[in-house]
């Protein structure tokens, strides 16, 4: 933590907490960086690179966290925007789920005060004996995160090995919304998407996407910018990357642990990124840099 410290004693409207104080949850749990400035205000988890909110100024937040997230080293927490990477879904070898940067420790490596108000920070994850031994690559994740009026994230890859790597990955972001099936998602319509419940059949996209009970889709080379229209607002989804996932567990949610019965209603999750046929083969010495910005 003194790193840490020592870092942020640099910049003005970021503090070090633990999500037990933050969430006044029982233990230690999380460390967590708060940031706050005049356009806007976030919360990030050391572990994962993982931001679980994003308020605008004057705003509501932009993220959804389940209220059942359990903030435990090693377990993913439920909600905002984890990394999935460096694969997406499951694996052929039986290896974690989204991959191992979820549920890591990464460091901070600059925090940063910019001209016009916003408040820039990067985190970075290495490749070590843990990721090694199942994932036979060197490598560096860096994620910068600049609160402003926007939310702007950009996540690079650098493959520090000497052969190839598959990769792929995720902006895995839960927006809270007021109800999941008054929704709709803009900037999909004509996509082809392969439909994960049931028998992965390829379809089209006719009209604007909607929300029936549960839903779990991988749309393939997307639009640049989504909208999801909610009853209260519209929030904007812009990426330079080529896939969009869209996803709620509908009457599932009962069957997973940290969310429950009837908590999906106020949650989707259209994520951003490269899986499945838009997958990365990145050569050795290689860097992928991929971008998302959030905004009402």
């Amino acid at each position: 933590m003194k790193q840490i410290e020592a870092v942020l004693a640099q910049v003005n409207g970021v503090r070090l907490t633990t999500s037990s104080a933050y969430y006044q949850a029982e233990g230690d749990g999380l460390a967590l960086l708060v940031v706050e400035n005049t356009l806007g205000s976030a919360v990030l988890a050391l572990q994962g690179a993982h931001l679980i909110s994003y308020i605008p100024a004057q705003g509501q937040d932009l993220l959804w966290l389940s209220p059942n997230a359990i903030f435990k080293p090693a377990k993913a927490i439920r909600g905002g925007i984890p990394l999935c990477m460096p694969w997406f879904g499951g694996h052929p070898d039986g290896l974690p789920s989204h991959g191992f940067a979820r549920a890591m420790d990464w460091q901070l490596r600059s925090a940063q005060n910019l001209a016009d108000g916003s408040t820039e920070l990067v985190l970075c994850l290495q490749d070590n004996q843990q990721t090694l031994a199942i994932w036979p690559h060197a490598f560096e994740f860096e994620m910068t995160v600049r609160v402003g009026r926007c939310l702007d994230l950009s996540l690079k890859i650098e493959n520090r090995s000497d052969t190839s790597l598959p990769y792929s990955y995720a902006f895995h972001s839960y927006f809270a919304v007021q109800n999941y099936t008054q929704v709709v998602v803009q900037g999909l319509a004509d996509c082809e998407y392969i439909d994960t419940v049931g028998e992965h059949l390829r379809l089209l996209q006719t009209g604007e996407m909607t929300f029936s009970g549960t839903t779990d889709r991988v749309y393939l080379n997307v639009p640049s910018i989504q909208k999801i229209v909610d009853a209260q607002r519209q929030i904007q989804i812009e990426s330079d990357t080529r896939s969009a996932v869209v996803w709620n567990p509908g009457a599932h949610a009962a069957n997973i642990g940290d969310l429950g019965a009837g908590v999906n209603q106020t949650f989707v999750c259209v994520e951003r990124g490269d899986v499945f046929d838009n997958a990365l083969v990145l050569a050795a010495g290689d860097t992928h840099t991929a971008t998302m910005r959030l905004s009402v």
